[in-house]
């Protein structure tokens, strides 16, 4: 099973680069972050979104189609999931080979990791990782906007923060070690249990979007 993360910068046409590099991972889920409708991955994807976004919503310039977050998955959806800010977050039951898992796509702060706005999202959104993981297993994954090695960003506290309810959980962050990478893709640990994991990465150069991509393989 492979599960793939990637900020992809709000792109405003369809952007075969991209495609063509998803296309070259074929993971059964996919997360994609500042994302637009034009972005389709295929016949064989079923997915759920954050709402459409309109120009002006949070003061942002959002073009047609826009929204932050979707999941894409060959596998079936079962129900959808309520989350804290329906604009920005995504959460749906998925029927994977391994069990139920509540795959819950974000992005923790649209303004990066700074002022008001991120501290709300972090603080409610950790309460929807409680509600949801008491449930089934749970995947956590997109942008953070939080550093977990490396360059410390936005802060110590907002690094903590995570690290104590993913413990707290029994999730295991498993892209923490890629330094200075903001996007995570965080895993009950009952789901890996006797798994191998891989980590690939690609974009390191930045020319796609301003994220690299991230993609988790379970052996």
């Amino acid at each position: 099973m492979k599960i793939l993360t990637w900020n992809i910068e709000r792109p405003k046409a369809e952007n075969q680069f991209i495609l063509d590099k998803l296309a070259e991972y074929n993971a059964e889920i996919v997360i994609l972050t500042e994302t637009n409708s034009i972005i389709k991955l295929g016949k064989e994807y079923s997915f759920v979104a954050t709402e459409s976004l309109i120009n002006g919503y949070d003061g942002i310039q959002y073009k047609t189609g826009e929204n932050r977050t979707t999941i894409w998955t060959k596998y079936k959806i079962g129900i959808q999931q309520e989350t804290y800010d329906s604009f920005t977050s995504v959460c749906a039951q998925i029927e994977t080979p391994n069990g139920l898992l509540n795959v819950y796509g974000t992005i923790i702060g649209v303004f990066g990791g700074i002022g008001e706005r991120f501290k709300s999202d972090l603080e409610n959104q950790i309460l929807d990782f409680e509600n949801l993981s008491a449930e089934s297993s749970i995947c956590i994954v997109g942008d953070f906007n939080v550093t977990f090695s490396g360059r410390v960003y936005p802060s110590h506290d907002a690094r903590n923060k995570l690290n104590l309810v993913f413990e707290k959980l029994e999730l295991i962050n498993l892209t923490s070690e890629i330094e200075n990478n903001v996007d995570h893709i965080v895993l009950s640990k009952s789901f890996m249990e006797n798994r191998k994991v891989k980590i690939e990465t690609w974009n390191l150069d930045k020319k796609l979007s301003d994220h690299i991509g991230v993609c988790l393989t379970l052996e």
